[in-house]
């Protein structure tokens, strides 16, 4: 096993390296802010190792049927702390279900600036099934479909914490 002394700079000289070069992408488990990507990145489960509620509940809100929350490390931290704003990079992916209990979509919302702005800093997303052809009902940045009713929530999340 070879070891590298950080202090030498080494380490660093091969991380840019790679960097640069597009060899590494650097981990995060923020979703991407752009329909297009974030769909596929959704049907790829990319969210479902992230902390989540235990089982199915009806929502609370205006989503239909039952859905079940995800959140980011960077919010779930964020939420255990009690903190009154959430960083920027904090994410909540809700699964949507139908009657029967099959997925029927997905909400999602990504904090995307350290500045809520009264909704403006959260990137919305919410789609109405699971194909190509599925309906878009929000996709963009202060969607005032959903941070007029999530503006009552801490920093405009209204999961309750902690999950059950």
């Amino acid at each position: 096993m070879t070891v590298i002394n950080k202090s030498s700079g080494v380490l660093s000289g091969i991380m840019a390296a790679l960097v640069l070069t597009g060899s590494v992408s650097i981990a995060s488990d923020t979703p991407p802010a752009n329909g297009d990507e974030l769909f596929d990145w959704l049907k790829a489960g990319n969210y479902k190792s992230w902390v989540h509620e235990s089982k199915q509940h009806p929502s609370a809100g205006p989503h239909p049927q039952a859905v079940i929350a995800y959140l980011n490390s960077i919010l779930d931290e964020s939420m255990a702390s009690g903190a009154d704003n959430h960083p920027q990079g904090a994410a909540a992916v809700k699964e949507l279900f139908d009657g029967s209990g099959n997925l029927s979509g997905w909400a999602v919302s990504i904090k995307t600036d350290a500045d809520s702005a009264a909704g403006q800093g959260w990137y919305w997303y919410e789609m109405l099934g699971t194909t190509v052809d599925s309906r878009v009902v929000a996709d963009g940045n202060g969607v005032p479909l959903c941070f007029g009713c999530h503006t009552p929530g801490n920093d405009f999340v209204l999961i309750p914490y902690p999950l059950k």
